[in-house]
């Protein structure tokens, strides 16, 4: 399991429990080539390599609303039909906003998770893991890591076809790179659309994911359509903190 499949395993129990059970029997360093090929220095090969292997094997580290380095301060208005409130994380470095009357969750592998308590297949989670380079840009650039993250998706067995529907690069009010991806997945459990935002901010990788399932056959109903784009509002709120 590669650390792109980490970023691509979007928040569905299924697809996180097979990726712990492959990661549990799988040698960190198999990977090092295919990571090295995307740009990847080789001093941060080792770390990346452990992380993909372990980090959704462990569920030791949940960031919860009790969480003192977490904070959920009270709602605040925000356009549109959902409330959003601020989460922030002090100790990991990071904030987002989130639809206030959603739950938050522990699950392995995630430093927070974030359901919709009306529809438990749509989520936010974030996982943060050190890591031996200070930038994403080290990591590879939009379009390669775009493309691995697809192959992987591609790659595992439930998959039954993805597409790219839009990718972007923005900067952070730290002046962290995030690169920004959304994809459509059609799988056997179901199709979904997917957000994912990466960044690497001092030595940490920050990756957040958002799922949304869809309709059997499209993505393209109305009630698809508003529920993607509160997760691109929630997901374009994801910034690391200085």
């Amino acid at each position: 399991m590669t650390v792109l499949e980490v970023a691509s395993a979007h928040t569905d129990p299924a697809a996180l429990s097979e990726l712990s059970a492959r990661a549990a029997s799988t040698a960190p360093l198999r990977h090092c080539d295919e990571l090295g090929q995307l740009g990847l220095p080789r001093r941060g090969l080792l770390a990346l390599a452990a992380i993909a292997a372990s980090s959704l094997a462990s569920g030791d580290r949940f960031a919860r609303a009790d969480d003192p380095a977490a904070e959920l301060p009270a709602a605040t208005s925000a356009p549109g039909p959902a409330t959003l409130s601020e989460y922030s994380n002090t100790q990991q470095r990071y904030r987002l906003m989130v639809p206030a009357a959603w739950d938050v969750k522990g699950k392995a592998g995630a430093d927070v998770l974030f359901e919709d308590p009306a529809r438990r297949s749509t989520s936010v989670g974030v996982t943060v893991n050190p890591v031996k380079v200070s930038s994403i840009e080290q990591f590879g650039g939009l379009d390669d890591v775009g493309a691995k993250l697809l192959n992987a998706e591609r790659s595992k067995e439930s998959t039954l076809d993805v597409s790219l529907v839009s990718s972007a690069t923005r900067t952070g009010a730290t002046g962290a790179t995030l690169y920004e991806y959304e994809y459509e997945l059609d799988s056997t459990r179901g199709r979904k659309r997917i957000l994912n935002t990466v960044t690497i901010f001092n030595s940490k990788l920050y990756i957040l994911n958002a799922a949304f399932k869809c309709e059997k056959d499209s993505c393209g109903g109305a009630e698809v359509q508003a529920g993607v784009a509160l997760l691109r509002k929630v997901a374009g709120t994801f910034d690391v903190l200085a």
